[in-house]
């Protein structure tokens, strides 16, 4: 297992990072005072600070299922949703999207309310299969990115569907015994155009070399 200081890390720039691509304006200085530090540096709008705060909850809840090795299914996507999204959006948290929603600029529609569980049945026996037919980690880097994708065209939930997204990459990882793959804020434009268009083997390249980053800096804390 990691150790307690690249978790903490991890944990600071995972929700800097997946809520910055969203809109938040905390800075990872001040994410890592709220989060680590127990110190809130400004007055900041509240739906701001959830997003951020939520994440301390997501990274226990990560451990420690994935120690369990507990796969994932229905149930933890929307548990994964719920911590997420707690006092950060408008709907229920962990509640999937009861009306259809709609991606800006996007060339397709997202899977319609009375077919998500269906869909997102599918996306977990599909990725199971790929992750026990992988070979190599190239071949399960491939199979998160490919199933990254497909979430994304989903859109299972009515709001927070990036960070949660983000979110089942690196328990895939962590599931796997795979680096985590941390998608940097810096990097968003890259990254939306992977996946604006459906760019697999530009976004699993992508993917592989934040991961050689991202084990320098496991290497660091340990």
């Amino acid at each position: 297992m990691y150790s307690p200081d690249y978790l903490s890390d991890l944990m600071v720039r995972m929700a800097h990072h997946s809520t910055a691509i969203e809109g938040n304006t905390l800075t990872q200085g001040e994410t890592k005072s709220v989060l680590v530090d127990g110190y809130i540096p400004r007055a900041m709008d509240m739906r701001e600070l959830n997003e951020v705060l939520n994440y301390k909850a997501f990274m226990s809840f990560l451990v420690e299922r994935t120690q369990e090795a507990a796969p994932l299914s229905l149930s933890l996507i929307r548990e994964v949703h719920a911590i997420l999204c707690k006092d950060a959006i408008e709907s229920v948290p962990g509640q999937f999207k009861q009306r259809p929603n709609l991606i800006i600029g996007a060339d397709f529609t997202p899977t319609p309310p009375y077919l998500v569980s269906v869909a997102l049945t599918d996306w977990l026996d599909n990725l199971a299969a790929q992750m026990a037919a992988a070979v190599t980690d190239s071949d399960k880097v491939l199979a998160v990115c490919r199933q990254h994708i497909a979430f994304k065209r989903i859109h299972p939930f009515p709001d927070g569907n990036g960070r949660v997204g983000c979110a089942l990459m690196v328990y895939s990882c962590f599931l796997a015994d795979m680096v985590p793959i941390v998608i940097p804020v810096e990097r968003r434009k890259a990254y939306i155009n992977y996946l604006n268009t459906d760019d697999l083997q530009g976004f699993a390249v992508f993917a592989e070399e934040l991961q050689i980053e991202e084990r320098k800096r496991i290497e660091a804390f340990s």
